[in-house]
């Protein structure tokens, strides 16, 4: 199914890869015509460092995993990633033991309890969550190492955009920058937070009613969600 060929929707996804990929794969199982447009990319940032004297890695989003797949020496520490994306992303980057929290960060730091020896969280420039400073307030050794920033992109140039789904803050000051003119300029917009939509002020959004992709994407055919 082609952008803008099918009969239904055309509803552009701005989040980064790899998450965009997963999201354009279920729009298209759901009859929609998706846009792939996503508006932050990943780049590496400096080599993430030495393995020696790590007990463990705490890795919050599944770009940390697939930065670190190229390192080796990392592969035996024992990762703890706070979902179960990450947990999977960081299986085939190649880490031979990993623990999935299965949460969010509360569960994470819960689940590092029982970590051995040095924790350090692999994690991208713009993290948020103080992970870190939770662990080192309980008396556990911790530290951060940046991995990868993400750099802002351009909108592709497209015919139609009946739909777009702003996942971040971040990503969506990047589109109120690019959306000057139609058809960015006139879709209809769908935010997975409040404060998704507050960036967006002044359009019509629809903020989804829970802040998750499944609840994005049931606002496209109930129109659930809070209307601004």
């Amino acid at each position: 199914m082609t952008p803008g060929s099918a009969p239904g929707l055309v509803v552009a996804v701005t989040r980064p890869e790899p998450q965009a990929s997963g999201t354009v794969a279920r729009l298209a199982e759901r009859g929609f015509s998706p846009v792939p447009a996503p508006l932050l990319e990943a780049v590496a940032a400096d080599p993430p460092g030495a393995a020696d004297g790590i007990g463990a890695l705490a890795l919050t989003s599944r770009t940390a995993a697939l930065m670190l797949a190229p390192f080796a020496a990392f592969h035996r520490i024992p990762v703890y990633a706070v979902g179960t994306a990450t947990a999977r992303e960081a299986r085939r980057a190649g880490f031979e033991t990993v623990a999935d929290a299965a949460g969010t960060v509360d569960d994470l730091v819960a689940r590092l309890a029982d970590a051995p020896g040095l924790v350090v969280h692999m994690a991208g420039e713009q993290h948020t969550g103080d992970l870190v400073e939770r662990l080192v307030a309980a008396g556990r050794p911790a530290s951060r190492r940046i991995v990868y920033s993400m750099a802002p992109r351009t909108l592709p140039a497209v015919e139609r955009v009946d739909v777009v789904l702003l996942f971040s803050p971040r990503t969506a000051h990047v589109f109120v920058a690019e959306a000057t003119a139609p058809p960015w300029s006139t879709a209809r917009l769908i935010a997975m937070s409040d404060k998704v939509a507050a960036v967006v002020a002044g359009r019509a959004v629809t903020v989804a009613a829970a802040p998750t992709e499944a609840a994005m994407l049931a606002a496209l055919t109930t129109g659930s969600g809070e209307r601004r």
